[in-house]
């Protein structure tokens, strides 16, 4: 006669008495961990899982974009900042005054006292070194 059960869906099942003690060997380890938890006030977002949502996306920002566009936008940010780096001072001064502090090239003219033409002419040529620059990166 087999002295070892374990109850699977209300029912007793009979073991041998190694599947019983690994049995609840496992039992126990997950016992452990689950006091462990509370004891180390560890939080799991599943506990708020209901039958119409998902606990974790009562977190979900939506105004921001997903993580991996964001790891995608940072590295082609990365890639202009290292081909702005490649352009010369005065290239390098336009496009900034330019793109980050959003001076129009019409007020650059008048500052630095430059016909509008060559600048406009220099933004043109500086997008293209700058298009080249991109490009000649992606093929190595």
């Amino acid at each position: 006669m087999n002295d070892f059960f374990i109850w699977i869906n209300n029912l007793p099942v009979a073991v041998s008495e190694t599947v019983y003690r690994t049995y609840w060997k496992g039992q126990r380890k997950e016992r452990y961990f689950a006091e462990s938890d509370i004891h180390n006030k560890v939080f799991y977002y599943n506990a708020l899982d209901t039958e119409e949502t998902n606990g974790s996306d009562i977190f979900l920002d939506e105004a921001s974009p997903p993580v991996d566009e964001q790891v995608i936008q940072n590295m082609e940010i990365s890639r202009l900042h290292n081909a702005l780096k490649q352009l010369s001072g005065s290239d390098y001064s336009l496009i900034y005054r330019l793109y980050f502090y959003g001076t129009s090239l019409r007020a650059i003219s008048r500052e630095d006292n430059i016909p509008l033409s060559t600048l406009h002419y220099r933004h043109k040529r500086i997008l293209k070194k700058l298009k080249d620059i991109l490009c000649t990166s992606d093929n190595q």
